[in-house]
């Protein structure tokens, strides 16, 4: 799963280094860009209806390709990683969402759609699955035609527990993760 994590950045890294390059055949209703930031992950956890969270804070580095579909909507898919420390220990995560972009108007685009979450530590992903999906709903402000700031939620739907916790057998108990960014991003 590892090389197959590695070969989806590759590429798609890839594709900006050639977009890059070669700006006579980029299409005028396509872009690429880097964007980086603040990033939460937040875990909430249900047992027998009673729940809890936890949040730990870390930062985001990510690439993404805005691909117009007409004068108001885009498709942004976007593959990002993601750093979370807390108490000296650091857990990484993949982030992968593919958003539809509403332009409000010139400057305020609002974007929704699934993410898919990847858990890259092994020890991290003890009990876990380590693949989740996500609904993420956000807001983009342009400040000028290169350079805009994001922000955005993501509501975990998948349960992130493999099979039962050990002492929980005879508990319903669900765990979930929810992800807040906010950050600076450039056009190409």
């Amino acid at each position: 799963m590892k090389k197959i994590t590695l070969s989806a950045i590759m590429a798609f890294f890839s594709l900006i280094a050639i977009n890059a390059q070669d700006d006579s055949t980029a299409s005028a209703d396509q872009q690429f860009g880097l964007k980086a930031g603040y990033s939460s992950i937040i875990s909430k956890v249900k047992v027998d209806g009673a729940s809890g969270s936890d949040n730990v804070s870390g930062f985001y580095i990510g690439a993404f390709a805005e691909i117009e579909l007409g004068d108001k909507f885009s498709l942004q898919p976007e593959i990002t990683f993601a750093n979370y420390s807390q108490d000296g220990e650091s857990s990484s995560v993949l982030l992968i969402p593919i958003l539809a972009k509403f332009k409000a108007n010139n400057e305020l685009g609002l974007y929704a759609g699934p993410q898919l979450d990847y858990l890259l530590n092994e020890e991290d992903a003890e009990g876990l699955k380590r693949v989740g999906l996500g609904l993420a709903i956000g807001a983009s402000y342009d400040i000028s035609d290169d350079v805009f700031i994001d922000t955005r939620y993501t509501f975990g739907i998948s349960d992130r527990l493999d099979g039962d916790l050990e002492g929980f057998e005879d508990f319903n108990v669900k765990a979930k993760f929810n992800y807040f960014q906010v950050g600076l991003g450039y056009r190409f």
